[in-house]
């Protein structure tokens, strides 16, 4: 007993050390940001890391004696509280036509030819799990909700998996049954295998495999813009070219949700590899949409920080600390984004405290403006929260065509303002008069967008049929059936097929 007393002080020394050093290398660099530039910095920042690291590597050490006698560790799991909320889901309403200018959708915005060509993009294993969402939940949603002239569907297999090899041959096979050019590309595994299975490891190896290989999604794609999916991602309404620019600058939505226990195990990650806070937690929202050279950018700047050409290296030293238990890829690569290339993307975050409070945690010359507090929507949800809100979308997409569809009464007087909810909260974007009058006319626009998409003949309206089609294919290519748990085209039932057409 006196033996396991003495490890268990030793261990909470060496994890006081490590804390410590860290609070002193974040202050270190708060301070160092006022006077000089962040990249100025980035030597002083990685010597200081690794001292980091080396005080964490005596905790590390304990942890595998504790294994080595047998002794149960006691490292406790990140607790996963959840935010105060201050705001609320706006109750629906009409959609109100009244505050849209008659001349605000320029003929440049609906022609598809004059945007720059997106690739939607999946990453998975051919494992049952993931075949499922990807039928039952993403393709399924596409089929009805993105528009073919806007790009293709890339997916990314593993290319030492048979099975994978398997499921893409068969996907291009059956590619004309499939409302959307498919795209199947391969990935190899990273030459050092500990990248992915590691002692203390958070995740198991698949699950890393996912969070290593999103920082080379610019590598499977040829297009100037990627829309990141998660497989368990489902659209809810038609994406539209509103939803994705301002002007030339892409849409971002972040919120503060460092309340939450791993969002602020991100934020440790984050600010490991890239010097500099996290700004938000960016993983609310699906499709994400990056310029496709910022994930390049990115990579390139970490592994200046960290003074290696290898990649690997530097994943190990930001996510094998053992001191931050998890990694946020879209966070990294988006808190880049706002430090490095801001002015190419148009930002919106949503915020639990007011704006100088916030503020407090970013470094000077980087901090929020008010302008970027502005409410925006998202135009998918998580499986999880997705309850009728598909259906929704299909049926104010056909109301404001000036179709009345029989099963669709119960949205006739509705706005989609479900399209603002984000997961855990905060739920401030439409909080108060003014924002949700905002609120309420960002709806009216997109839905506008919606029903000018289809008047002009370049974009075909939402098709049931397609849900049929893609749940033969899940079973007679995945093997999987698309169950009532997820949603399926029952949640249609009454629905007209004659209104169908396209």
């Amino acid at each position: 007993m006196a033996k396991r007393k003495q490890l268990i002080l030793a261990f909470l020394l060496s994890g006081t050390i490590a804390s410590v050093l860290y609070t002193a290398f974040h202050m270190s660099y708060t301070n160092s940001t006022q006077n000089t530039s962040s990249l100025d910095n980035v030597a002083t920042q990685i010597s200081t890391h690794n001292a980091v690291t080396k005080a964490q590597s005596k905790s590390t050490q304990w942890v595998k004696t504790q294994k080595k006698n047998k002794v149960p560790p006691t490292r406790k799991s990140t607790p996963k509280v959840r935010p105060k909320l201050r705001g609320y889901v706006m109750p629906e309403s009409p959609l109100q036509f009244s505050d849209i200018e008659d001349n605000f959708i320029s003929q440049n915005e609906l022609a598809f030819e004059k945007m720059p060509n997106i690739s939607l993009f999946a990453r998975m294993p051919a494992t049952t799990k993931y075949k499922k969402r990807y039928f039952c939940i993403l393709l399924r949603s596409i089929s009805l909700f993105w528009a073919v002239d806007f790009g293709p569907l890339v997916l990314v297999l593993d290319d030492e998996s048979k099975e994978d090899h398997k499921l893409g041959d068969k996907l291009l096979k059956n590619q004309q049954l499939i409302p959307i050019n498919i795209k199947i590309k391969y990935e190899k595994l990273p030459k050092d295998k500990s990248v992915l299975s590691f002692a203390g490891s958070p995740k198991s190896p698949n699950y890393n495999r996912q969070l290593w290989s999103s920082f080379f999604n610019d590598l499977y794609v040829d297009t100037k813009i990627i829309a990141w999916m998660d497989t368990d991602s489902t659209l809810i309404t038609p994406v539209t070219t509103f939803d994705i620019f301002d002007g030339k600058k892409i849409r971002v939505i972040g919120q503060d949700k460092f309340s939450i226990g791993w969002v602020r195990s991100w934020g440790i990650t984050t600010e490991l590899a890239l010097g500099l806070p996290q700004v938000a937690d960016f993983m609310v929202y699906f499709p994400v949409f990056i310029w496709t050279d910022t994930y390049r950018n990115c990579r390139e700047f970490i592994l200046k920080r960290f003074k290696t050409t290898n990649f690997e290296t530097a994943f190990k030293q930001i996510y094998h600390t053992g001191h931050a238990n998890f990694i946020s890829p879209v966070s990294v690569v988006l808190s880049y984004a706002w430090y490095f290339e801001r002015e190419r993307y148009d930002w919106h975050f949503e915020l639990l405290d007011d704006l100088k409070t916030y503020n407090k945690r970013l470094p000077e010359r980087h901090k929020l403006m008010d302008k970027h507090t502005k409410p925006f929507y998202q135009t998918s949800l998580h499986a999880t929260y997705d309850g009728n809100h598909m259906k929704q979308g299909y049926c104010i997409a056909y109301q404001v065509t000036g179709d009345k569809i029989k099963g669709c009464e119960e949205f006739e007087k509705t706005s989609h303002t479900y399209m603002f909810f984000f997961g855990y909260g905060p739920y401030t974007h439409c909080l108060g008069k003014e924002k949700e009058r905002i609120c309420k006319t960002l709806l009216a626009k997109h839905y506008t967008f919606v029903a000018k998409h289809y008047a002009s003949g370049k974009r075909k309206r939402p098709n049931i049929a397609h849900l049929k089609t893609i749940e033969s294919l899940a079973l007679e290519i995945g093997n999987v059936t698309c169950s009532r748990m997820i949603y399926t085209a029952n949640i249609f039932k009454g629905i007209q097929q004659g209104h169908t057409n396209g």
